[in-house]
């Protein structure tokens, strides 16, 4: 089975917790035995794994793993590994148990592989990943192609008159976001902004996930983004 590790926890000296999401069973609770690896898992590791014990358990044992493929880039160079944690803490908070979907996984796998090889426009790599995600569950964004001024989140859509509601893009958000959904990432680059910026319209797509999602999600890890960026 492949996963991506989403997020880890010390459960005792020698066992992590840690949560992954596969392709095969959506996400799952493993407990990691740290006395037959010397490798710790980071968020966004992209592993093949086998488990023991019963398969219909709510906690599996990782017997097994290796990395594929090995990320050098993404745990040796801080502004990468930041983003990896962002993005990992992103989705462990979205993803459910229930959740399922290979197309999914493919772009989850497929986006890491990008972030590690990425040289310039790292800064903008969530921000990218967070527009284009919304493709796989279940809410797609799309393209703003009368140039309207304003992305109504209850709506789903771009607007030419500004909502009477607080939940709305703002139209400097709302052209970022337009340019998000048709850059490549190997563009990013041209996407000129400041940190605020940034942190600003990282935090205008979390309000658009706990719209849909129908809960706050408060990462924390946004923080250490916004210090590393800014």
């Amino acid at each position: 089975m492949k996963g991506v590790v989403l997020s880890g926890i010390k459960y005792t000296d020698n066992r992590d917790i840690v949560y992954l999401y596969t392709d095969l069973r959506g996400r799952q609770t493993c407990i990691l035995n740290r006395r037959k690896r010397s490798n710790r898992l980071f968020p966004l590791s992209l592993i093949e794994f086998e488990t023991s014990g019963r398969q219909n358990a709510e906690i599996q044992y990782i017997k097994e793993f290796v990395y594929s493929p090995l990320l050098p880039e993404i745990f040796t160079d801080i502004r990468k590994s930041s983003i990896a944690m962002f993005i990992g803490e992103f989705l462990y908070r979205i993803l459910k148990e229930e959740d399922s979907s290979r197309e999914l996984f493919e772009y989850i796998s497929k986006s890491i592989c990008l972030l590690d090889m990425l040289r310039n426009g790292v800064s903008n790599f969530h921000l990218h990943f967070m527009v284009q995600l919304s493709k796989y569950v279940g809410f797609s964004i799309q393209a703003n192609q009368n140039g309207y001024d304003y992305f109504d989140i209850k709506q789903n859509k771009f607007v030419f008159i500004k909502p009477l509601h607080p939940q709305f893009f703002d139209m400097d958000n709302t052209k970022i976001l337009s340019r998000l959904l048709d850059l490549p990432v190997n563009q990013l680059h041209d996407l000129k902004l400041s940190g605020e910026q940034r942190i600003d319209f990282a935090n205008r797509m979390l309000g658009f996930y706990s719209f849909r999602f129908d809960h706050t999600l408060m990462i924390k890890s946004l923080n250490v983004l916004h210090e590393i960026f800014n």
